[in-house]
């Protein structure tokens, strides 16, 4: 009896996580929809494929409207000379690639040459951000595209064609400038603002926290690009900057809103009050949204404020206690500095809603050159990014040159073998999770898409200018999902290739299954390519980049404080800052593409995965305490001593993650505070509180609680290691001794 409801809860667990993974791969992302990159899309489109059509040459227009479509899926963010310089570029690469592409047409060797030079160089690139690691891709398949185009038009013409489509979209991308100087600030911010918003109203989803701080640190970005013509920096920016730093404070608010929601359980007078303040934020953060972009728009905070005030009289008031009392009063309702710190991040998020121009605002320009990677460490072969070029150049220069030789041939049920090596560019990623992850969502996206491609080709196949409006169609809807989920691009992306393929090529409705075969064929090749040739495996790497952030979180709690005592400029604390976000962005990049490599790590979260989000609002905490520092700095008590232990202590456990060991304890981190909460307390007792004490020692107080865990985590990890692994197929059959 035991050992079949053992079996029978097993199968429903697993049940559970396929339903689990299902939603991961098929349901919407933490993205928004992209409704202007779907307008851009369908203007890049449409001009390119009505001239072509209206001269006679649809071979001319696939041509540029490839060069288009590759442009128009590349967002640089930033403004508008950020894109003009981005696609100026990708001008020139894409008429040299096509010019390459056409000098290797119809020749195998030097066709599978070229591709594995250029399948090098993009994997490589990777190693230097997010734009090159975009716009590579993108190279590589025009170069599919154009050696393999049957019938091969003119030399010249082509790589005209390519680099007409290719600037049209840069034309397009940067026509308001002199018109809207500051709207790519002013639409970030909004976007910003909208993601924080979808936070507050599903505060338990992880993904769209990651996102409304990605769009937060985008839109920071994007106003830090946007200069005005007078030296400076102008009142719009400054205003955009403030709702930033705002909007940062109140993603703040929401995940201590949901942590404490977490805990009230026993307290539904609590918990219904704190709903109601994340329905009003949600609305309050909706309204910010809208005045970034129309300064006209008011935003009302008398309900949100009402809330607050209804939430406030349920919660323990910290004014009346201090020192032992407090902490007694709080233990006491099991909220050990919950109090504190949900009254400070309330009263910030009163403030940020508000809006109050600050008296100094400081605008950062990013050091994105920081962010690279020396060419001798890209090019080292022990570096990822080496790793992924080589096997990404060897797999598809052997494709396309065995592809390019069997030209016309059937090969494996398909005549066009350039679509294997086109999916292959997709499925091979850097690590073997981004590659699982990719494959599966590339194999649905697919199939759907091929079903909607022939339906499109039966209706609109032999009429250019209907074929043409499908095209456009299809393009515009796939550049509006793009942001949202990857298998809903491809599901779209898929009849957008396919229908240009029957306008330059002639090509019927019969090429939808060929595609599906070809794309199941590179699915399997990438898979097999990733896991066993030189493989990279995010859950090798994690541990190492949670090291690392967690060093990097050393470093900027150690400018933080040494900013507050006045021996480091603020400047640096903001670079810093920056790099600590960047380490936690790719922990949870990397935490991602751990999970999609193992079923377990998916659905049963380890101490690893933990520790990652754990490390994650350590740096915003740490982020939050720069905030609290005034810009005249803060005298905390016995801050070096404070300095030393804290970021001392992450270190340790920095080291301990590395190696894998248990690290030091820390149950007596918090005594190092000792001298700052008396000096608080001495403060209180003659109202007297020097400006940014009390907050900046309840964050210390946070921080410190937080580095707890981060060590409490770590070692759970260690323990876990150390023990031996037991699969999800081993859990189905009951233990020894279940049935007894």
């Amino acid at each position: 009896m035991d050992a079949g409801t053992s079996l029978m809860g097993s199968l429903g667990l697993e049940g559970r996580r396929a339903r689990r993974l299902a939603r991961y791969l098929a349901g919407p992302g933490a993205g928004r929809p992209a409704p202007l990159a779907a307008v851009r899309m369908a203007i890049a489109l449409a001009a390119p494929l009505a001239l072509g059509i209206a001269l006679g040459r649809p071979d001319l227009a696939v041509l540029a409207a490839l060069g288009a479509v590759f442009t128009s899926v590349v967002e640089p963010g930033g403004g508008y000379g950020r894109h003009l310089r981005v696609y100026g570029v990708m001008t020139i690469l894409n008429a040299l690639v096509v010019m390459l592409a056409l000098a290797c047409a119809g020749q195998a060797v030097a066709a599978g040459v070229a591709m594995l030079l250029l399948g090098i160089a993009a994997g490589v690139s990777t190693a230097w951000g997010s734009i090159p690691a975009s716009v590579a891709p993108t190279c590589l398949v025009l170069f599919i595209v154009a050696q393999a185009f049957s019938p091969s038009p003119a030399f010249g013409w082509s790589v005209v064609a390519v680099a007409a489509g290719t600037a049209w979209v840069a034309l397009i991308a940067v026509i308001p400038w002199p018109i809207a100087p500051y709207a790519p600030a002013e639409l970030a911010t909004g976007r910003a603002w909208l993601a924080v918003a979808d936070y507050a109203g599903n505060p338990a989803d992880d993904r769209l926290q990651q996102s409304a701080l990605n769009a937060v640190e985008q839109a920071r970005d994007t106003v830090a690009s946007v200069r005005s013509r007078r030296p400076g920096w102008s009142s719009t920016s400054m205003r955009l900057w403030a709702t930033l730093v705002a909007a940062s404070r109140v993603v703040s608010l929401i995940a201590a809103l949901e942590d404490e929601r977490r805990r009230e359980a026993a307290e539904p007078q609590v918990r219904d009050a704190m709903d109601d303040v994340l329905v009003q934020v949600q609305a309050a953060a909706r309204d910010i949204a809208v005045g970034a972009v129309d300064r006209s728009h008011v935003e009302p905070t008398a309900a949100l404020e009402q809330s607050v005030e209804r939430l406030r009289a349920l919660t323990p008031d910290p004014d009346g206690l201090s020192g032992p009392a407090l902490r007694a009063a709080l233990i006491s309702r099991g909220r050990v500095r919950a109090a504190l710190r949900l009254n400070r991040r309330i009263g910030d998020a009163i403030d940020a809603l508000g809006l109050p121009d600050p008296p100094h605002v400081t605008i950062v320009r990013p050091r994105r050159a920081a962010h690279g990677t020396p060419l001798r460490a890209a090019l080292d072969p022990r570096c990822t990014a080496m790793r992924h070029g080589l096997r990404l150049g060897v797999a598809t220069g052997i494709s396309v040159g065995a592809f390019t030789a069997l030209a016309g041939t059937p090969v494996i049920g398909i005549t066009h073998g350039q679509w294997v090596s086109i999916a292959l560019v997709g499925v091979l990623q850097p690590t073997l999770g981004d590659s699982v992850q990719v494959a599966a969502q590339r194999s649905l996206g697919t199939a759907l898409g091929a079903v909607v491609a022939m339906v499109l080709l039966a209706i609109a196949y032999g009429q250019p200018w209907a074929m043409a409006t499908a095209i456009v169609l299809v393009g515009a809807v796939a550049a509006l999902l793009q942001p949202v989920n990857y298998l809903w691009f491809i599901a779209l992306f898929t009849p957008l290739s396919l229908l240009l393929s029957a306008v330059g090529a002639g090509l019927d409705a019969a090429i939808a299954s060929e595609r599906i075969i070809a794309t199941g064929v590179a699915c399997v090749l990438g898979l097999v390519i990733a896991a066993l040739v030189w493989p990279t495996r995010s859950g090798e790497q994690l541990p190492g980049v949670l090291a690392s952030t967690l060093d990097t979180a050393a470093d900027d709690l150690d400018a933080v404080l040494r900013v507050a005592s006045g021996d480091l400029r603020r400047g640096a604390m903001t670079e810093v800052h920056q790099r600590a976000m960047l380490g936690a962005d790719d922990a949870a990049r990397v935490t991602q593409a751990r999970m999609a490599e193992s079923i377990e790590a998916f659905t049963r979260p380890d101490a690893l995965a933990a520790l990652e989000a754990t490390t994650m609002q350590l740096v915003r905490d740490i982020g939050t305490l720069a905030g609290r520092v005034p810009i005249d700095g803060v005298a905390i008590p016995d801050a070096e001593a404070v300095r030393v232990r804290l970021a001392g202590a992450l270190r340790d456990v920095a080291d301990a993650v590395r190696t894998g060991a248990r690290p030091p304890a820390m149950d007596d981190i918090e005594q190092c505070l000792a001298p700052a909460h008396a000096a608080v307390d001495d403060a209180r007792s003659v109202a007297d509180l020097p400006r940014g004490l009390v907050g900046a020692v309840d964050m210390l107080d946070t921080i410190a609680f937080a580095i707890q865990r981060v060590s409490t985590e770590a070692g759970d990890w260690a323990a876990e290691k150390a023990r031996p692994d037991r699969r999800w197929w081993q859990r189905l059959t009951p233990a020894a001794g279940a049935a007894a």
